[in-house]
C-alpha cells in the first residue's frame, strides 16, 4: 500500500474523450448513459463501493466501454483492491485506451502490491505519451527506491523535482533515497520540504531519524515527543526516541522507551538489542544478557548482537560463552574492532597475554581507540615488555590525556625500569584522576620508601589496602607501618 492516500480522478481527461465518442448514440442509449452518470456522480462523492457497483451495472450492458473499465479500475484503486483495478486497466488498455493516465494508474496499482518491475514498465509507457508527466517520473523513482536501487531512484526523482517543485511524494522519496546512501543533510532538507507541502506523520518520523544520524539527538527527541503525543501507540517512535536517549548516554530513559516499544511490539528485536545495550552500560549485565539473547533468538543474528552478548558474558565471568560469542562475531564481521577489543580483554583475564596483544593489534589496525592501546599496554607490562608498554600508554594518552589508569600504569612501567622521577610524576598525576586505584598507591608507596619517606610510604600502602590491593598487608608489615 501507499504511505499516504493518493486520490486521482482523470474523468476530465479520459471520460470526457470517450463521452464525445458516445454522443451519436446518446438518444438510443439514454438508459445506459444514465447508468454511467449515476456511477460518475457516486465516484465524485467518494462513494467508491457504490460507484464500483454502478459501473459494473453499466458494463453488464456495455462490456467493452473503455471509459467505464478505466473508471471502475479507479474505484478498485481507491478501495485498495489493486488486483481488481489492474484487471480493469488491462482490459481498458487491450481495447485501445493506451493513454498516459491508464498506464500510470496501472503502474500505481502494481506499485501498491510490490510489483515494482511491472510498475516501472507502466510508468515508462505512460511517459511515452507525456515525457513531462512528473507523477509517473516520481513513482518510477519510488519503485526504484523500493528495489533499493537508490542512485537510479535519485536520477528519476531529481528530474521529477525539476519539472514540479511542489509535489510532496517526490521530496519524500528523494529524502529516503538520500538517507539510504548516507546523504543525511540532503535527506533532511528534502524531508523538511515534503513536510512543508504535506504535514504527514511518517515524514516527521523520518525527519527524527535523519536528525539522529546527524547527531542532533536532542532535536530528534522533541520530534518524537510530538509524534507520540499524536499517536501514543507508535512503537517505532518510542524505539527511535530511545535510540536518541542512548546516544546522549541517558540509559535509563532509553530503557523506558524500549520497554514501551516492546510492550506495543513484543517481537521488535532491535528494541531488545538496544535495551540490552543500555542495560550493558548501566552495568546490569544479567538484564543485558537476557535482551541480547532475545534479540538473537528473534533472528537478529548479526555481529553486534554476538559481540555485546560476548562482552556481557565476559563481565559475568562466563569465559567459555564469552569466547564463543566473540569468535562468532568476528566470523560474521572480521572488520569490527569492538569484537577484537573485548576478546583481547577476555584473553588478558585468562592470562593469555600473547593472544591479548594479537587481538589488540587487529583492533588497532581497524580503528585506533585509547582503551585498546591501554589494554595492549597492560598486556605488554605483564609480559615485562616495559618500553613497548610505555609506547602504548603514550598512544593512549595522546588520544585521551585524562586517562588516569594509563598515567598510573605508565608510572609502574617506569618503576620497573628504575626511572623513579618519571614514575613518581605519572603516579602523582594519575592518582589525582583515579583516586581509588590501589596499584597506584601501592607502587607510589614503594617509591616513597626508596626516597626514605616512611610516613608517606605507610600512608600510601594503607590506601592501597583500603582499595583492595592484595599485597599491601605484606608491605605494611615489612615497612613497620602501624
Amino acid at each position: 500500500m501507499l504511505r499516504f492516500n493518493l486520490f486521482f480522478i482523470f474523468f476530465g481527461i479520459s471520460v470526457l474523450t470517450f463521452s464525445q465518442n458516445r454522443r451519436e448514440e446518446e438518444e438510443s442509449n439514454s438508459i445506459v448513459d444514465k447508468d454511467f452518470k449515476v456511477a460518475y456522480d457516486l465516484f465524485e462523492q467518494k462513494k467508491y463501493k457504490e460507484a464500483y457497483e454502478a459501473y459494473s451495472t453499466f458494463l453488464n450492458k456495455k462490456p467493452k466501454d473503455v471509459s467505464a473499465l478505466y473508471n471502475r479500475g479507479l474505484c478498485s484503486y481507491n478501495l485498495t483492491d489493486y488486483k481488481a483495478g489492474i484487471r480493469d486497466f488491462n482490459e481498458s488498455i487491450y481495447l485501445g485506451n493506451k493513454k498516459t493516465n491508464t498506464y500510470y494508474m496501472r503502474g500505481l496499482s502494481r506499485f501498491c502490491i510490490d510489483e515494482f518491475d511491472n510498475a516501472i514498465k507502466d510508468f515508462d509507457s505512460s511517459l511515452t505519451y507525456d515525457k513531462s508527466f512528473y507523477k509517473a517520473i516520481c513513482y518510477k523513482g519510488a519503485s526504484l527506491y523500493k528495489q533499493k536501487n537508490y542512485r537510479d531512484a535519485l536520477v528519476a526523482l531529481n528530474l521529477a523535482a525539476t519539472i514540479n517543485s511542489e509535489y510532496e511524494p517526490t521530496f519524500y522519496y528523494r529524502a529516503v533515497s538520500k538517507y539510504n546512501i548516507a546523504e543525511y543533510k540532503g535527506a533532511l532538507t528534502d524531508i523538511e520540504k515534503a513536510i512543508s507541502l504535506k504535514n504527514d506523520l511518517e515524514s516527521h518520523f523520518w525527519r527524527g531519524t535523519m536528525l539522529i544520524e546527524l547527531d542532533r539527538d536532542k532535536e530528534a527527541i522533541k520530534v518524537y515527543d510530538s509524534i507520540i503525543t499524536i499517536k501514543p501507540t507508535y512503537a517505532n517512535a518510542y524505539y527511535n526516541r530511545g535510540l536518541a536517549y542512548y546516544h546522549l548516554a541517558n540509559y535509563n530513559a532509553s530503557v523506558k522507551d524500549n520497554n514501551k516499544c516492546i510492550e506495543l511490539d513484543p517481537s521488535h528485536r532491535k528494541a531488545h538489542y538496544n535495551r540490552g545495550l543500555s542495560y550493558f552500560y548501566l552495568l546490569n549485565y544479567k538484564a543485558a544478557e537476557t535482551d541480547f539473547s532475545s534479540a538473537i533468538a528473534m533472528g537478529l543474528n548479526d555481529y553486534k548482537s554476538y559481540c555485546f552478548r560476548g562482552a556481557t558474558y565476559y563481565y559475568l565471568k562466563n569465559d567459555a560463552s564469552a569466547l564463543t560469542d566473540l569468535n562468532k562475531s568476528i566470523e560474521l564481521n572480521p572488520k569490527y574492532e569492538t569484537s577484537y577489543y573485548y576478546r583481547a580483554n577476555l584473553k588478558y583475564s585468562m592470562a593469555d597475554d600473547k593472544g591479548c596483544i594479537e587481538d589488540c593489534d587487529k583492533a588497532i589496525a581497524i580503528k585506533k581507540y585509547y582503551d585498546t592501546y591501554y589494554t595492549r599496554a597492560i598486556a605488554k607490562l605483564q609480559s615485562k615488555l616495559y618500553n613497548e608498554a610505555i609506547a602504548d600508554f603514550n598512544e593512549a594518552l595522546a588520544l585521551n590525556a585524562s586517562h588516569g589508569k594509563s598515567l598510573i600504569e605508565r608510572g609502574i612501567a617506569y618503576y620497573f625500569l628504575e626511572k623513579d622521577d618519571l614514575a613518581r610524576k605519572d603516579l602523582d598525576a594519575g592518582l589525582l584522576i583515579n583516586k581509588e586505584y590501589s596499584r597506584g598507591y601501592y607502587f607510589r608507596g614503594k617509591l616513597k620508601k626508596f626516597a626514605n619517606d616512611k610516613v608517606g610510604c605507610c600512608e600510601d600502602l594503607k590506601k592501597a589496602k583500603q582499595y583492595g590491593h592484595t599485597k599491601a598487608d605484606e608491605e605494611l608489615i615489612k615497612n613497620g607501618c602501624n
